[in-house]
């Protein structure tokens, strides 16, 4: 990686630390009534979308593979694209764009996994077959106690599922990358870790929709962006190549 590069990297690194302290002060501040609101707080949260969409557009030769940085980038711009819809308050815009970006991560996540998932010792396939019966309980669970009995059989809980579902196999894809090293180990890593954050923040959002108490709108609302930042950073930053840094 150019000396140039990494100064423009870590000057983006710094600049989204920056943003998320501001945000992250407007929302606490607000939920523990400091504030009467945190309206700039929305806005400021997509000026590190955008960064961490600059991260992803200038990799370059520094990505792992050509294939692997149009996947990314495609993702962040649908990821943009749906930050755009939630700003102008187009929830279903917003859940086609993200159901867009898991498809593409899925894609973007998996390279050879069927002959890495075939070859794979049993303790691994155990650990993965694990993690699928954790996810469905998990997917059953929430759908069954939170989301249905507020929703019931409404267009948007048809939406939720779907898209939940798909968020449920790029998590499960993530953890695969990781314990099949589909990616080298630092990207896989962040794969796994990203798509974790990805998964509990996408649940904290589905909370602040459905839900009618202040309280757990504010608690959900001011840990969405605690986790969805540092889950799309590390997305952003698996696309590059490390043993070159």
């Amino acid at each position: 990686m150019k000396k140039n590069k990494k100064i423009i990297i870590t000057a983006l690194l710094i600049l989204i630390s920056l943003v998320a302290v501001v945000y992250t002060y407007l929302d606490f501040s607000f939920l523990f009534g400091l504030i009467e609101n945190s309206y700039p707080s929305s806005i400021i949260k997509r000026i590190n979308v955008v960064l961490i969409s600059i991260i992803v557009a200038i990799s370059g030769k520094d990505s792992l593979n050509s294939k692997d940085s149009v996947l990314l980038k495609t993702t962040f711009i649908a990821v943009c694209f749906a930050e755009l819809s939630f700003v102008l308050n187009s929830l279903f815009g917003g859940i086609v764009f993200f159901f867009i970006a898991q498809v593409l991560l899925i894609l973007r996540n998996s390279p050879g996994l069927k002959q890495k998932l075939s070859s794979a010792s049993e303790a691994s396939k155990l650990k993965l077959l694990d993690c699928s019966t954790i996810i469905l309980a998990l997917y059953v669970l929430i759908f069954r106690f939170v989301f249905y009995p507020v929703l019931k059989s409404s267009p948007l809980l048809m939406a939720f599922m779907l898209y939940a579902s798909v968020l449920s196999i790029s998590l499960w894809i993530g953890i695969a990358n990781y314990l099949l090293g589909l990616f080298p180990k630092k990207n896989s890593l962040m794969v796994c870790i990203g798509m974790a954050c990805f998964f509990i923040s996408d649940i904290l959002v589905g909370l602040s929709i459905i839900t009618d108490s202040d309280v757990v709108y504010l608690i959900s609302n001011s840990f969405i962006w605690v986790l969805y930042i540092p889950a799309i950073l590390l997305l952003a930053l698996s696309g590059y190549k490390y043993n070159e840094l």
